[in-house]
């Protein structure tokens, strides 16, 4: 019996999904130049946290005269992966091997009150998907994981449903999980069980995240470096060696004793990975870092990022080009001053554009 088609869900479905990643972003850089050269200033302020990612490509049916597969009998605990080119047939993996979909639970239509789902019913609109996962998946994947969802993680609330062939045969069972969304939407793999994963966003030293034009903002995609960007991480910092593992029972550390612990360590993370303190200074680029939230770090989220930016009009200056070779910052060629770049020498912080706030947290700029 031939395997089940699949709808891919169009064009329009990307842009919730960077809308959703770059809210996450927003949420783990809240206090991103509280670090660093900064003085103590919080660049966003998040607002509701929305769980309506993009629904992604894969749209897997079941029921109905189809012979059953890994996706049909799969249950709540059970990975799923597929090929780019094949997410009509999806397999079961375990969960320590890498993986597109963690199944948290199911939502059968056909119990639904009413006629909308009735099996002469028409296929829902991606919309209206959309709405199904927003409405259920939420609650299932919170049930699922006792609350452990990071809202400012890398992960996020998926649905898998039925193309419209499958729905018009009779599917009307739909699978809520989690995913890692990745850039344009795609769901990228990530390895081991999301309730025993750091859910912290995180990416190999020397990334270059994107930048909306309009916001200024990032956009939580990795580019590439000759691409306009907002920074370029520096290094990874593992917070359970400071401030205890996901297990010790340890309290949240305030933004204030994560800025104390990370302002001796991104600075020296930020000079081996330009090679040398005179070469990082040429960039004129400042020391920045991401903190973690309360909420992030009961689920076991302990990773932050360190990284290189430069403050702009409320938001991030636009960077094009791999700092380590040759950076141009709004187009520029940037221009060390002669005794170096503002903010490297204590005791003077970074002058901050319109539009900041400081607060009682400031932190002086780390020398060299």
């Amino acid at each position: 019996m031939s395997a089940p088609d699949v709808d891919a869900t169009g064009p329009e479905d990307s842009a919730p999904a960077r809308r959703t990643s770059a809210a996450r972003l927003a949420a783990v850089l809240v206090a991103v130049l509280v670090g660093a050269l900064v003085a103590g200033t919080v660049i966003y302020t998040r607002g509701g946290f929305s769980e309506a990612g993009g629904l992604g490509e894969t749209v897997i049916g079941e029921g109905g005269s189809y012979a059953e597969t890994d996706f049909t009998r799969s249950a709540p605990g059970d990975c799923l992966t597929w090929n780019d080119d094949a997410a009509e047939t999806p397999t079961k993996v375990p969960c320590t091997e890498p993986h597109r979909f963690e199944v948290a639970g199911t939502v059968n239509t056909a119990q639904f009150p009413g006629s909308e789902f009735g099996l002469d019913a028409p296929a829902p609109t991606p919309e209206r998907y959309a709405e199904l996962r927003d409405e259920h998946c939420g609650v299932i994947v919170e049930r699922y994981l006792g609350g452990g969802l990071d809202p400012q993680g890398r992960f996020a609330v998926g649905l898998m449903f039925p193309s419209k062939a499958q729905w018009d045969r009779g599917a009307r069972v739909l699978r809520c999980g989690i995913e890692q969304p990745g850039p344009g939407g795609v769901h990228q793999e990530f390895a081991g069980r999301v309730a025993d994963s750091d859910q912290s966003f995180a990416w190999p030293d020397g990334t270059c995240i994107g930048i909306d034009d309009a916001t200024r903002k990032p956009t939580a995609e990795p580019v590439n470096c000759a691409e306009p960007h907002a920074f370029q991480t520096t290094g990874v910092v593992d917070l359970s060696q400071r401030f205890g593992a996901r297990d010790s029972g340890r309290p949240w550390p305030s933004v204030a004793d994560q800025n104390q612990y990370l302002q001796t360590i991104c600075p020296n993370r930020t000079n081996r990975f330009f090679g040398g303190v005179q070469k990082f200074r040429e960039t004129t680029l400042n020391v920045q870092w991401s903190v973690i939230s309360e909420v992030s770090w009961n689920t076991g989220s302990r990773r932050v990022v360190c990284y290189v930016a430069l403050p702009d009009r409320g938001g991030f200056a636009k960077l094009v080009g791999d700092a380590r070779e040759q950076v141009l910052i709004n187009g520029k060629i940037p221009t060390p001053p002669a005794q170096g770049p503002p903010g490297r020498a204590l005791p003077t912080p970074v002058p901050l554009p319109p539009g900041y706030s400081p607060n009682d947290q400031e932190v002086p700029a780390p020398a060299g």
